[in-house]
């Protein structure tokens, strides 16, 4: 009845719901009606091959999710389960095809309890038991303990260090025969130690604080769990975790944003994850612990069809970073290394020999393993074909991410020119008449200065103009990068591409082997017609074992070490463009900063040159014409105002470049209009 009222008790997504209360026909008890989990228990997923070595890394995300939410939910309505294990939670499968993992089996097991609350009885497997409660239940000591909500923590710890790498955390040699062994490991261990195996008998522990490289979490989200798992496998009670930390930190893992991130000098994913309170400069350092290469200048960090930091700003928080998935992840090169070769990777293991003699029982577990193997080739060959992918689509953005450079410093140059024509055309200024009026030597004085600044301006334009034009005709308008790539893969055979689907075709053959040879092990004793085709099925797996062999070593390894070789030169050119270009738009800076003083000098020698020109029309206005060559003086006033005032507008030009003000420009304007008023 207990299960029964508990199942009532609780209503909860990631909770296996209670549809209803039966009577037996025949009256002897209560039938409990529960939704169907299609998907079977977690500890089947990990008893297939594919899983051999722990669930992918966002399905173990999920997993930690749904567990951390139903078990919140216990706790809300102050439930234990005290027997937490892969068999208890359940895959259920949506009708839009979403999984959500639910807890279960709410038996004897389950109870009531506040959390300062403590109980004696003793139920749970022993696998996953807390050592307290192991010492109590397995070796039946009698101890005078009695035990907490929190022992369902070390249950979760060791559960999700089961679904992460597909093996116990802890596990001495001979399994649950070595029971006192298995009681020394969990209660000996370290603060920190989350695993520890023995591999003989009565050999050494061997401990370790971090996840196997065997299992398929990236080292991003390793450095989140490690803790995590730390935290729940902690036998000293002052240092073990509670309920409430769990969850927090739970909430705080699951918040942050997944970034997808290829290596290119080393064609490695990784993966990082990023908080609200993490931006750009965190996600450099990260990416520079991973990758080792400096944050501050070696970096080429591209997504999408341009630069990241077009996308993203120093002040963006983490979790505003654009969507990246494997297939279109942010792209990394160093800038200041040009060599590309194969990084780290993970060791693929043996396929082990498959015996001709007839054994169902060691027959089923070897095809299980080879399996397994299977699985393991098939992920490689996934990478290969993902490396060779993203190798295209990589070179791509580089190209374009150098065009889009170069035209943005034509565009500027482009600009610059057309004034420099422009002011090129015309005298810079008409020489004032011959007169020893202090004003009008002045205003020559200032047009002489920024004659002078503008021809400096013209000196070095003319200096940096032919590169620019060099890289754009070659980059740009030539497209030099993807034409050399194309190049370089044009005897690349295209179906190699296609092994990513060649291996899970074998693989699932593999798969189906393995089942017929574990019906067979069922059946316990064959007739000689069974045996004939257990016999058949063992020889296809050694077929294709042989072949998914050959699609790795003879066709996807080679096809990614000749395209790599390519990039490998590829990137030499390119690299030298991206610092070519580089150095190049570092000078066009310095121009451009010397095009800003210029403009500020410009503005000052306006202001004055406008104050000057206003008192020369004050005094124009007061001028008495008696004769013919005042008349004439005066005429030639107006034609250098006329004239050095339409050259206040041609420095407007100039300094709009710059993007300064163009207040002036409008003034001069206004000058202008009175002068043609005044001479009329």
């Amino acid at each position: 009845m207990r299960e029964f009222e508990v199942l009532q008790k609780v209503k909860h997504e990631n909770i296996v719901k209670l549809l209803a209360i039966e009577e037996e026909q025949e009256g002897r008890g209560k039938v409990i009606v529960m939704e169907l989990c299609t998907g079977g228990s977690l500890f089947n997923l990990l008893d297939d091959p594919e899983n051999s070595y722990g669930l992918h890394e966002d399905e173990w995300l999920l997993v930690l999710s749904h567990l951390s939410a139903g078990m919140n939910h216990l706790r809300d309505n102050n439930l234990v389960h005290r027997d937490l294990k892969p068999g208890n939670i359940m895959k259920f499968i949506k009708d839009d095809g979403n999984i959500v993992y639910k807890l279960t089996d709410f038996g004897a097991a389950a109870r009531e309890l506040e959390d300062d609350q403590q109980f004696v009885s003793l139920y749970g497997t022993e696998e996953y038991l807390h050592p307290d409660m192991y010492e109590r239940a397995v070796l039946r000591k009698t101890v005078g303990k009695t035990f907490g909500a929190t022992v369902d923590l070390w249950s979760i710890g060791v559960t999700l260090y089961h679904v992460a790498t597909g093996n116990l955390p802890f596990r001495p040699f001979g399994g649950r025969r070595n029971k006192e062994t298995m009681y020394h490991i969990t209660t000996k261990k370290s603060s920190g130690v989350i695993s520890g195996v023995q591999t003989s008998e009565n050999g050494p522990i061997q401990w370790s604080r971090e996840l196997p490289n065997s299992c398929l979490l990236s080292a991003g989200i390793k450095k989140h769990i490690t803790p995590l798992l730390a935290g729940l496998l902690e036998v000293n009670p002052q240092k073990r975790w509670t309920f409430e930390r769990f969850f927090s930190q739970v909430t705080w893992i699951l918040d942050k944003k997944k970034l997808h991130i290829y290596f290119m000098n080393k064609l490695t994913p990784h993966r990082i994850y990023l908080d609200r309170t993490e931006g750009l400069d965190t996600f450099k350092t990260i990416l520079s612990e991973q990758t080792e290469i400096s944050p501050d200048n070696d970096m080429i960090i591209l997504f999408g069809e341009n630069e990241l930091s077009h996308y993203v700003q120093d002040s963006t928080p983490g979790t505003e970073f654009p969507d990246t998935n494997p297939s279109k992840p942010i792209v990394l090169f160093n800038k200041n290394n040009n060599n590309i070769f194969i990084g780290m990777e993970k060791e693929v293991p043996t396929f082990p020999t498959i015996s001709n003699l007839v054994s169902v029982e060691n027959d089923a577990t070897l095809a299980k393993s080879a399996c397994a193997v299977g699985y393991c080739y098939k992920r490689k060959i996934d990478s290969y074909t993902q490396c060779l992918n993203i190798m295209n689509a990589s070179i791509e953005m580089l190209s374009e991410v150098v065009k889009i450079r170069l035209k943005n410093q034509i565009h500027f140059f482009v600009s610059t020119h057309e004034i420099n024509i422009k002011l090129s055309k015309e005298p810079f200024s008409k020489n004032p008449p011959n007169d020893d009026d202090s004003s009008y030597q002045s205003l020559q004085s200032l047009v002489l200065d920024e004659e002078e600044g503008l021809k400096n301006l013209k000196n070095q334009f003319a200096e940096l103009y032919p590169a620019v034009e060099q890289l754009n005709r070659r980059f740009v308008k030539d497209d030099q990068l993807k034409k050399e790539w194309q190049e370089v893969t044009r005897e690349f055979p295209p179906e190699v591409l296609t092994a990513a689907n060649k291996a899970n075709t074998y693989v699932t053959k593999l798969k189906e082997s393995w089942q017929h040879l574990l019906r067979d092990r069922a059946s316990r004793t064959l007739t000689y017609n069974d045996e004939q085709f257990h016999i058949l099925e063992k020889i296809k797996m050694q077929e294709t074992i042989k072949v998914l062999v050959e699609l790795l070593q003879k066709e996807s390894e080679p096809a990614l070490v000749n395209q790599m070789e390519g990039l490998a030169d590829w990137y030499k050119m390119a690299q030298t463009t991206f610092i070519q270009a580089e150095i190049l738009f570092k000078d066009i800076a310095v121009f451009k900063e010397n095009i800003r003083h210029f403009s500020e000098s410009l503005k000052l020698s306006q202001d004055r040159y406008l104050e000057k020109m206003v008192s020369l029309v004050e005094e124009a206005e007061t001028i008495k014409i008696n004769n013919m060559k005042k008349r004439r003086n005066r005429d030639e006033v107006w034609g250098i105002l006329r004239e050095n005032t339409r050259l206040i507008e041609q420095f407007g030009q100039l300094a709009t470049i710059a993007n300064s003000s163009t207040g002036s420009d409008q003034n001069a304007a206004e000058i202008l209009a009175k002068i043609e008023q005044l001479s009329s």
